[in-house]
């Protein structure tokens, strides 16, 4: 437990020396998990990234949701990544519209020869209106980089 504080502490300092040209801009893919969709990530400067995700969630009641989230990249080298973050969610289901609460935690992996990543997140989602968790929100997503 030690190594890994100090593994994360250490990639903080390092972070330095990442400036906005070794980061990519853009992303676009596919987001596999109960909230099946599209993701799109942009960086708005290191550290702070955005992403949006419109999709189909299968498990809860069939929604459509719009998300928005703003993430946070922690640098562990120039092609793995740790991210947190937090947004809100717009869902639509039959006679049934819903505002979220989301935070969204993960690892990101940028292959250094191909212009994709991959990410495994967990986002658990709090409705506001009737006050339920949903704690079943892990998804791989694949995106290429523009």
């Amino acid at each position: 437990m030690k190594r890994l504080v100090l593994l994360l502490f250490l990639s903080t300092l390092s972070f330095s020396e990442i400036t906005a040209q070794d980061a990519y801009q853009h992303a676009i893919g596919f987001r596999a998990g109960p909230l099946t969709g599209v993701s799109y990530k942009r960086f708005i400067g290191v550290p702070s990234v955005i992403e949006g995700i419109l999709g189909y969630n299968y498990t809860n009641g069939r929604t459509v949701t719009l998300a928005g989230l703003y993430e946070h990249h922690i640098f562990v080298n120039y092609r793995l990544n740790l991210f947190i973050g937090a947004g809100t969610s717009f869902a639509y289901a039959k006679d049934d519209f819903r505002i979220n609460l989301e935070a969204i935690a993960g690892l990101e992996y940028v292959f250094p020869n191909y212009p994709l990543n991959f990410s495994l997140d967990y986002k658990p989602v709090f409705h506001i209106f009737d006050g339920q968790f949903l704690f079943n929100e892990f998804a791989l997503s694949i995106r290429y980089i523009l």
